[in-house]
């Protein structure tokens, strides 16, 4: 790849598309939409909606028709079987503009829109992706944090992640993830598709900045039960055995560029906000 300066958007040809996963999220989808669309008057850039029933069983997929149908800036994927937090939202990536900044804004009204959103967008200048790292982590259950902590420690070790949070708010051009095959389930997909990232494109521009949770106000987290923890354990190393044969192949075409004289863009490290 030859070096080139990237081309910044401006910030009037610039979009913001929120994705909103939800798997029988009767009770709250309607409210997570309403929170993301009142903001929306007030960003300077235009939004759109996309919810993603991932084969809900209640009366989601209802409320999703009747929001597209109230409001031009909602659309919906839905989907008969489930397919997994990871497939769903990166198959959503296809259906998006490569330049549109995308968050994942989850369905069960947990995290606040309008001050984390604003606080992702701040710090997107310059940047590929950023990172969301909670804020207020005294709003969780202590069995969650503690859960959480371990899954982050792991993750990091795995993959030589140290960043503060993966599995957060976040915010990125569609392009940094497109195209990008992930083969873990659960929030385990996160680290696989970012260390992927990273090997297809080594200047991939990352930056961190704070998200805010009002906690959950229907049912408890799935997180903390002990076959979850063991299922995100093992979709941990299936998806780190997938890296390293992505890194292989990675590896050999950074050497075949070498060998063919092209001149790839340089390999400084993903720059992150202190």
């Amino acid at each position: 790849m030859p070096n080139a300066t990237r081309a910044e958007p401006t910030e009037r040809s610039e979009k913001l598309c929120v994705l909103v996963p939800c798997l029988n999220e009767q009770e709250l989808v309607r409210r997570t939409v309403e929170e993301v669309l009142q903001h929306a008057n007030k960003i300077s850039i235009p939004v759109e909606v996309v919810m993603i029933d991932d084969g809900s069983t209640d009366e989601t997929r209802v409320v999703m028709q009747r929001l597209c149908d109230e409001d031009d800036r909602c659309r919906m994927i839905a989907h008969d079987v489930n397919r997994g937090l990871g497939r769903c939202v990166t198959e959503a990536y296809e259906t998006i503009e490569d330049d549109t900044w995308v968050t994942v804004f989850p369905g069960d009204s947990e995290f606040v829109f309008a001050e984390s959103i604003d606080n992702l967008l701040a710090a997107r200048h310059g940047h590929d992706v950023v990172l969301g790292y909670l804020y207020n982590p005294v709003v969780r259950k202590l069995s969650r944090r503690i859960a959480s902590t371990g899954f982050l420690k792991l993750t990091k070790t795995i993959y030589g992640f140290r960043w503060r949070s993966l599995n957060g708010m976040k915010l990125y051009r569609a392009s940094a993830f497109k195209g990008i095959h992930v083969i873990s389930g659960g929030h385990a997909y996160v680290a696989e598709l970012l260390a992927k990232a990273q090997l297809r494109r080594p200047d991939l521009r990352i930056a961190e900045a704070p998200f805010i949770s009002r906690g959950r106000a229907i049912g408890d987290s799935h997180a903390i039960k002990p076959m979850s923890v063991v299922r995100a354990v093992r979709e941990t190393y299936k998806g780190a055995q997938d890296v390293a044969r992505y890194r292989e192949k990675m590896v050999r075409r950074y050497h075949e560029e070498q060998e063919r004289g092209e001149s790839h863009e340089s390999f400084f490290p993903p720059q992150t906000l202190e």
